[in-house]
């Protein structure tokens, strides 16, 4: 089993003529994620942590806010990100990521630069059509990535998604468990029946990923 490694990723948006969008950084062939399409984020460094009294949220949020500088030229302050929810993969994974994820806000004219090496392209999309793109194969999404996008997508502002994502008092903590099927593999989480030592027969909080469409459940 791989060991935790810290990591901080942020949603960034900007309000457009047709609504919400959220920006997307393809990586390139080779190394971790290969062709997926992905948020600003990366490791936490040591840089990232100004003292020992430092709150783990606080040092993510410097994270996502120098990923997000580094790998799009776009600045945001750390204190300006909404603290959105934390994802663990399987322990099967490989390379395994204590990854929190935030959600931020540009101003609509913001120009992307790419590093030359670590992306290839971006794109600025909405919500609902970066998981369409996905779901006929036009682009991969990770499975957080996925289900980020679709928790968002049913507000259409980005003053909508702000404040879906501020009022989370509690961010959920995504510990995912992998489940072969005869359709393909499916991750699920806390509170599904399928979840290890659940108690609870009925629920579903789950990712079917066989063939797409990709379908997300959550009933508790």
């Amino acid at each position: 089993m791989a060991d935790l490694q810290a990591a901080a990723t942020v949603v960034l948006l900007r309000e457009s003529n047709h609504g919400a969008e959220l920006l997307l950084l393809k990586r390139p062939q080779h190394g971790a994620f290969a062709n997926a399409w992905v948020f600003p984020g990366g490791r936490v460094e040591v840089d990232d942590v100004l003292s020992d009294d430092d709150e783990e949220v606080d040092v993510a949020r410097r994270t996502a806010a120098r990923e997000a500088k580094e790998e799009t030229g776009l600045h945001i302050e750390p204190s300006e990100l909404h603290h959105f929810a934390v994802w663990l993969p399987p322990i099967q994974a490989p390379v395994r990521f204590h990854t929190w994820f935030f959600v931020g806000v540009v101003p609509a004219d913001s120009y992307v630069q790419l590093p030359e090496t670590e992306l290839v392209e971006h794109v600025w999309v909405s919500p609902q059509e970066a998981i369409a793109l996905h779901q006929r194969g036009e682009i991969d999404l990770m499975p957080p990535t996925f289900v980020t996008i679709q928790g968002l997508a049913v507000a259409s502002s980005v003053d909508d998604i702000v404040a879906i994502a501020a009022a989370v008092e509690e961010p959920p903590v995504y510990t995912s468990h992998g489940v072969k099927t005869d359709e393909g593999m499916m991750l699920v989480w806390a509170g599904d029946s399928e979840y290890p030592d659940s108690e609870n027969t009925e629920g579903r909080h789950r990712l079917y990923m066989g063939d797409r469409p990709w379908v997300f459940e959550q009933i508790l």
